[in-house]
């Protein structure tokens, strides 16, 4: 029975955190709604512990390994003492490593030792996180699906080679929802991700285990994938930092995934992080690496300073997306993209109201490319073990099944669709004081600050830039605010444009419901432009830190 794998394999994550590390019964039976001060209090971390767990910059961490400091066993050891905990809390593990990590760790302060102080790269001792698509050599690569327990990967993906050329260390992979293609972090292998800040409500998904791990500070920095949002979403409802780029940037190679071959709308790659400095240095670092010369689906693209230093031209011009023409925006992110909006003005900066009448044509393509196998591949794999399939799922039915001349007419639509929508970017120049075209876009990533499990979700505001390919990145904004996201009787009255927008407005009720939620949004470039996007972020950050001291 799959129910009894599933229950076997739950039991085998618990019984590889040593008991050291296992929360007490009066902890566990008594959680509050927000539970990111836990692993603080709970008399498992040491003083050290804390101390090296609670440093948000990557390179801050590195330099004191460097300085020797802190040993690469003592960061291994607080990285998977904290990430025991936050799995207890919120259930977000789907891989424990930690015996291969601390013989990592052993490994790299003997090369410290023996070498008279020398790094073996820039990540030396960092514990790096990874999605449950990924392959670790020796470990099962179950991707929410029970059917697919008891495979071993035989290599690891190109990216994991990578981390550890640069001198990480692995030591968890982190849940994802069964078939990947879903809004938040469930299957019935593993059950539901939690969100830390309000565990009534969902981490997001695809990658929402990486993003509850990272918000408990369980993991540094993780990659997550992102399809239609998997990574926006989880950055956005836990309050990180991140970075979906365009396809061939970041390598996919020996990296598992649903749909495989569907490559019209290719998954990417990103990281996961609390600090927007962690996001360029892994880039660059990754980049460094020249990836293409493994993976030739990644294009030959180095770190371009040039291009980062673009996305610091003054004045800037940010397109502004407010309505994805489907699902309009609760009170709570409504008032994060105003006071973005009013902080780059203030700080000299254009914004120009984008027209986004088209995005409707672009989701209808995406959702058909998406389901043009009629559900197989999803199939194929539930039958496996028997497991139902989750209804939050984006799966195709037997009449969604398209031919494959039906399918080459419509990739010739997105690629038409593609060069009228670069020519209408480069036409918003009309539109710019500068003379020149929009820089980028800011745009919300979900009209709600949190959800809980098995709730609608559209993708109108992230699965777009998918379609189009575009480089972005993820910033938290601020937090729902119990008196300034009060005000909601204009946005529950309001026309209820479909059954999706008639469900989020029912569920707006009271913002004291969404205590402590995040709120994040994205900053989208042009294709391959990773750099400025993370430059233009940096850029609107200062301008909301600058703001607030301002007031």
């Amino acid at each position: 029975m799959w129910q009894n794998k599933a229950e076997e394999k739950r039991q085998s994550l618990f019984d590889a955190i040593p008991t050291d590390w296992i929360l007490s019964k009066d902890i566990s039976d008594s959680l509050p709604k927000n539970l990111t001060k836990i692993p603080l209090n709970c008399g498992i971390l040491s003083s050290l512990d804390i101390e090296i767990t609670e440093i948000d910059e990557i390179e801050e961490l590195a330099d004191r390994i460097a300085r020797g400091r802190y040993s690469a066993v003592d960061v291994t050891t607080a990285f998977c003492k904290r990430a025991s905990i936050a799995h207890q809390l919120v259930n977000c593990l789907a891989e424990i490593c930690f015996v291969e990590a601390f013989e990592r760790a052993k490994f790299l302060d003997e090369y410290f030792r023996s070498t008279g102080g020398k790094t073996l790269g820039p990540l030396h001792g960092i514990p790096i996180s990874f999605k449950d698509q990924f392959e670790i050599k020796g470990r099962e690569t179950a991707m929410g699906y029970i059917g697919f327990l008891g495979r071993l990967a035989e290599r690891n993906s190109i990216l994991v080679e990578s981390i550890l050329q640069l001198g990480g260390i692995i030591y968890v992979k982190t849940t994802l929802p069964q078939t990947i293609m879903a809004g938040e972090t469930q299957s019935p292998l593993l059950g539901v991700t939690l969100n830390p800040w309000n565990r009534s409500m969902s981490s997001g998904g695809s990658s929402g285990g990486e993003g509850a791990l990272v918000a408990l500070k369980g993991s540094i920095c993780g990659f997550g994938t992102d399809i239609g949002g998997s990574i926006r979403i989880p950055c956005c409802v836990n309050g990180l930092y991140g970075l979906k780029p365009s396809s061939g940037r970041i390598s996919y190679g020996y990296v598992k995934n649903s749909f495989d071959g569907q490559e019209s709308i290719a998954s990417v790659i990103g990281p996961m992080t609390r600090s927007l400095k962690n996001i360029s240095f892994l880039l660059k670092s990754i980049l460094d690496l020249k990836p293409w010369l493994n993976d030739p689906n990644v294009c030959p693209l180095p770190w371009r300073n040039d291009l980062f230093n673009e996305g610091q031209m003054k004045p800037l011009c940010f397109g502004v997306i407010r309505f994805d023409q489907c699902s309009q925006l609760s009170p709570p992110v409504q008032r994060a993209l105003q006071m973005s909006i009013d902080a780059l003005e203030k700080s000299g900066h254009q914004i120009v109201e984008w027209d986004t009448t088209d995005f409707p044509q672009a989701i209808e393509m995406a959702i058909k490319l998406f389901t043009a196998d009629g559900g197989k591949d999803v199939q194929e794999a539930l039958n496996l073990s028997g497991e139902p399939l989750l209804k939050t799922a984006i799966v195709g039915k037997p009449e969604d099944e398209i031919s494959v001349h039906q399918y080459w007419k419509l990739n010739a639509m997105r690629r038409d669709f593609l060069l009228k929508y670069a020519e209408k970017w480069n036409q918003s120049q009309n539109l710019t004081k500068t003379g020149r075209p929009i820089d980028g876009f800011l745009s919300p990533i979900h009209p709600l600050p949190a959800f809980p499990s098995d709730f609608p979700l559209s993708a109108g505001y992230t699965a777009v830039f998918n379609f189009l390919q575009l480089s972005l990145v993820i910033l938290p904004i601020t937090r729902v605010d119990l008196q300034l996201d009060r005000e909601i009787d204009s946005y529950r009255n309001s026309t209820k444009l479909n059954e999706i927008d008639e469900v989020y407005k029912n569920f707006y009720d009271d913002p004291e419901k969404f205590e402590n939620s995040p709120i994040g949004l994205q900053v989208v470039c042009r294709r391959f432009e990773e750099e400025k996007a993370i430059r233009m972020a940096m850029i609107l950050e200062n301008a909301l830190k600058s703001s607030f001291y301002s007031e």
